[in-house]
Parts: C-alpha cells; structure tokens; sequence
C-alpha cells in the first residue's frame, strides 16, 4: 500500500496544472502522428523522384519493341535538282526513294519497306509519324546494302490514325525518304463481279457497301493517294451495285483495289491481279538527216499517262513527253538535231505504270555536191559557186586548198536556202601566179557535209596585174566564226576534184 501510494504521489507531483494526464497524452500523440505521416510522405515522394531519374535511359534504350513515341527528325526531304519541262519543275536525277506494301494496312498487319537511292552500307531509321505532328514512333531499323538499297519492315501499331507518314532517314541526316501509309477508320465490304484479272486501260464491275449515304467514293487501284481511277456516288443505304470502274495502274501482280468514302473514311478493299503492259514504239522513218523529222508512234501504254522519251539515255531528263490517249496510244514529232551520227535509240517509259520500250533509227550523212562557176579562168577572174544537197538553210564555207591534213584557207562563205541548194554564191578572185588549177572545199556549219570544186587556171599570154585579197572574215551574218577544222585523215578535196 505504501508503494502504491508512492507511486501516486510522484504521479501527483508531476501531474501538469489545468487538466488530467491522460487527457494531455492523447493531445501529444495525435500531433506526433501528424508529423509522421507528414515526414512519410515526404519521404515517399522524393524516393519516387529518385526512383524515376533512371528510367529514361532504359525506356529509350526499348524505343524499337516497345514502339514508343519519341521525337522524329525534322530535318526535310532530301533535295534534288530539278529542270523545268512542260512548265513544270521536274526531277533532273535520281535521289532516295521508299516503297511500302502493303499502303493500306490494318492496326497489327505487317508492314514491308523498300528503298533504293540510298548511300551504301549505312544505317537507316524508320519512323512513323502522324499527320500535323513533329513526334511519332521508331518502328524499324535497317542496313542498306552495297548497292543503296534498302529491305526492312514493322508491324503496324494500333495507336496510328487514319493516314500516316513514313520516314526513313539515314544515320546522321545524310539523306531522307518519305512514303504515305494509310489505316482504316470504317471497314466497308467490295466485291468484283466477274474475272479479278486484267491490265490498267480494262474495266471491271464492283458492288461494295458499309459506306455513308449518298456519299462519294474514291476509287484505288493498290494505293490510296493521288487522283482516283474513279469516283462512284452510294445509294441512300450506303451501297454500290454493279458500278463499272476503269483498272488503273498498279504494280504487276497481286495488287488491291480499294474504295475509300470522302465523308467517313471507309475503306472497302478486294484483291485483284494485275496483268502487265507490253507497249511498243515505231520511229518513222527510220533512216533520217538531222536537221529533218521523225514521228514516233506507241501503243500499249496504261490510258492517259505521261510517257517518258529518252534518247539514248533511262534517266536524268527525258528527251520529249507526250500523253497517251484513253486507248494507251501515242504520237509525237520532233525535228532530229544536228550533231548526232549512227545509230540512235529512243527509251519510252510510262510515267505511272513504269512500262517501258525502246526502238531505234539510223541518222544519214549530208553528201552535198558542188561546183565553181566556171571550169577555166585567167588570173584575176571572179568566180562563185553552185551547191545543192546541204542542210536546209545553212552557212556554207569554201575553203581553198583544204585536205590532206592541210586546213585550207576560208576565201569565202554563203548561205543556201531551204532545200540547201544555192547558185552563183559566194566569190572568188584568182590571184596571179595560180595554177594549173584550183581545189575548194565547201564545209556545211551544222551539217558537216562537205563538198568539193576545181577551177582549171589558165596562164595569161601577158602579164596580169590582180591587186591581192585581204583575208576573208566570216560576217556575223553567217555566223561570225567558222566551224571546226577537220582532221588529218579528212579526203584531200584535190582528189576528190580529180578524181571526179
């Protein structure tokens, strides 16, 4: 009892003023508990913050499976001299370029990318981009090979819309490529009636539903960008019957036709084989001079393409273009230039469906004859000269003594008229002490036919005074600077005379 009341006593004496002791001690320890709790979750938060500072680097280093969005570069396309033909700005050489089979892709289908123009042996990155957005997705990796091609693919990720951009750009921005891809938002149903084969210029009959009410629909032939092969109206329950739609161009092979509604994006797709174009060209005639023309005729071409012309050349800027009717044919005409000899080939290849044909022509030498007005003269006779044969319109040369490596001397120079003929042109006087006879060459400017003239000299009975000539110039008129002399091995004009 005395312990206990001990006990009480010391309890007593330090039992605070103005309350009970328990009281006080549950007062204590609810401020405690708010101060733990406080300091735990200051703790926690920064533990989480030092947590994450590593994440980054494990995140990025997943980008490729994970797909996760990132930042794309931004750097542009990669440029490309271009020329200007038929008005339009047009590439002048080959640069990057990437394919992607299929372009219309559902969330989850396999993707294959295929690129040419690339540097060689280099890595290559391939991004996914959004439309009107500077991040996407890193979806595929790749090597080009020795040649600057390139061979990858990804699978499409779920979280694209409904069109997206391609990039693919070599390791340090050294060259880029883009390509379009497209999703489908609504899923319409296509079937085509009758044989599911044939070649761009064919038609085929198509009934398709799942679309918007009386809405327009583009129609596709392996692609889902650019100008429709077509556009087909749906009734009022959003379907197509039996609508005849002309076969555009598409790879050979299998390929898809696909319909695409221009209110509610749906797409209707079908599979379809494409057969491929044989075109053929005929140059007429076939045996032609420069300076005249050649009609080039073609057939076989995918309808209303622009086709290519090459002369003796597949690349940089082509020659002539022309537009194939709605049939695949073409015609066209151009005047040969001067300067071409041999045999030529023309390269035609369709712009769109990349079909191509060649078919050659010969180009014939000028052989032009001519003479002096006379065939004898005494010194100090005036002389011209009769052509015939040159190209139409030209300046002719005449040189004195040219041949056998000799460059002659230009004495005189006229141009002859639209069939290259001429009469009495030119002039000449016969200086003293000439003899016995006179060899001139007549050098075509553009054609380089040349043709050859003697003048038998007469020696005078008495001395002949003929004041010298100052050197010819060849007048602006004519062209103001003479062609090029010929070479070495060229016929001695003095034979050629003599011996005619």
């Amino acid at each position: 009892m005395m312990e206990s009341r001990t006990e009480d006593n010391k309890y007593e004496d330090n039992k605070p003023a103005g309350g009970s002791p328990d009281k006080k001690r549950r007062k204590i320890g609810w401020k405690q508990l708010i101060a733990v709790a406080v300091g735990v979750v200051i703790i926690w938060q920064v533990g989480k913050a030092v947590s994450q500072t590593g994440k980054p680097a494990k995140a990025a280093a997943s980008t490729t499976s994970s797909a996760a969005p990132t930042f794309v570069p931004t750097s542009r396309a990669t440029p490309r001299p271009t020329v200007t033909l038929g008005g339009h700005a047009v590439s002048a050489n080959g640069g990057p370029v990437i394919l992607v089979n299929p372009g219309l892709v559902a969330p989850g289908g396999v993707v294959n990318v295929q690129g040419s123009g690339f540097d060689p042996s280099v890595s290559v990155a391939v991004w996914l981009r959004p439309p009107r957005s500077n991040t996407g997705t890193l979806v595929a990796r790749g090597k080009t090979s020795k040649y600057g091609t390139l061979n990858t693919g990804f699978t499409m990720p779920a979280s694209t819309g409904a069109t997206a951009t391609l990039v693919a750009q070599e390791a340090g921005g050294t060259k880029t490529a883009i390509a379009q891809i497209v999703t489908p938002i609504g899923v319409g149903h296509v079937v085509i009636d009758g044989k599911s084969a044939g070649k761009p210029g064919d038609s085929v009959t198509v009934s398709a539903s799942g679309f918007g009410p009386d809405e327009k629909v583009d129609v596709f032939w392996g692609r889902v960008a650019g100008t429709p092969a077509a556009t087909l109206t749906a009734d009022g329950s959003g379907s197509i019957s039996e609508a005849s739609v002309p076969v555009g161009v598409a790879p050979t092979g299998s390929t898809t036709l696909v319909l695409v509604g221009e209110k509610t994006k749906t797409t209707a797709t079908a599979p379809y084989q494409m057969l491929g174009l044989y075109p053929v060209i005929t140059p007429h005639p076939y045996a032609v001079q420069p300076g005249h023309s050649v009609t080039l005729s073609g057939s076989g071409f995918a309808p209303d393409e622009q086709v290519l012309v090459y002369l003796n050349a597949v690349s940089g800027t082509p020659a002539l273009t022309a537009t194939a009717n709605s049939g695949g044919g073409l015609s066209l005409s151009f005047v040969v230039p001067f300067g071409l000899k041999g045999n030529q080939t023309l390269i035609a290849i369709g712009e769109e469906s990349r079909a191509a044909v060649d078919s050659g022509f010969d180009i014939l030498p000028y052989t032009p004859s001519a003479q002096a007005s006379t065939y004898g003269a005494l010194p100090g006779t005036t002389i011209s000269f009769y052509a015939s044969g040159f190209a139409a319109n030209e300046v002719v040369e005449v040189y004195l003594g040219r041949g056998q490596g000799n460059s002659g001397t230009l004495v005189s120079a006229f141009r002859v008229d639209g069939h290259g003929n001429a009469a009495a042109a030119g002039s000449y006087v016969i200086p003293n002490g000439t003899g016995p006879a006179l060899y001139f060459t007549l050098v075509g400017q553009q054609s380089g036919g040349t043709a050859t003239a003697k003048v038998s000299v007469t020696a005078p009975s008495q001395p002949v005074t003929v004041p010298s000539q100052p050197p010819y110039v060849l007048p602006s008129s004519l062209g103001g600077t003479p062609s090029p002399q010929p070479s070495a091995d060229h016929p001695s004009a003095g034979q050629s005379a003599a011996g005619a």
